[in-house]
């Protein structure tokens, strides 16, 4: 079994495009394949939003901006993560297709509708949204990223769990590179050496490979 997991600023086009690479791969893969969207927020992260929007990084106001609706927009995923995963990742890609397609602005009575056409319990995500608990989901993706050096989106880990020492970071890549990864055209498990105390359950220590 492979464990991919792609480290994404939820409002970046780029990323939209990962997300589904990842998606049409477990779809099309007749390996077993266990997938999950990371949100990264950082400066880095920020800074490039901003870039893409044509907006100078010492603009303060706009940095604020800019890392206050991330944050909003990865507890909103959070919330709807915790009515399973399935409809957390719906929510995301409709909250992503009305934002960065349809080009509508972030607000509450937005989420209120994405959440809704996404058939999920709309007063349990209105309480979920500002929960400890969803704070909490953030903090723990946030160090995730930290302990595997994460710091730009579009990132993406794959573990083998049938060696489960290794890791491959993958920075810059296309579905064809991701799929050869997967099935198994492009192996560079067998050219690491370098082991680490680490089992699948556990990424802290997992020896990383960058492809």
């Amino acid at each position: 079994m492979l464990e991919v997991y792609l480290f994404v600023n939820p409002l970046a086009t780029q990323c939209v495009r990962d997300e589904q690479n990842v998606l049409r791969l477990a779809n099309d893969s007749d390996k077993q394949i266990q997938f999950q969207f990371v949100p990264l927020l950082n400066i880095n992260v920020v800074q490039r939003a901003l870039k893409c929007q044509g907006i100078g990084v010492s603009d303060w106001q706009a940095q604020n901006r800019q890392s206050e609706t991330l944050y909003r927009v990865i507890l909103d995923y959070k919330a709807a993560l915790f009515q399973g995963k399935k409809r957390g990742r719906n929510f995301l890609i409709a909250l992503q297709s009305a934002m960065l397609k349809a080009g509508q602005r972030y607000s509450e009575e937005l989420v209120k509708t994405v959440a809704t056409d996404c058939k999920i319990d709309l007063d349990m995500f209105m309480e979920d949204r500002d929960s400890e608990l969803a704070k909490q989901a953030f903090h723990a993706d946030q160090r995730l990223a930290s302990e595997m050096n994460i710091t730009e989106a579009s990132s993406a880990v794959v573990f083998d769990c049938d060696r489960c020492d290794y890791g491959v970071l993958l920075e810059k890549f296309n579905y064809a590179t991701l799929s050869d990864l997967v099935q198994g055209d492009l192996d560079p498990f067998h050219d690491l050496t370098k082991r680490a105390n680490a089992d699948c359950a556990s990424l802290v220590n997992a020896q990383l490979h960058v492809l």
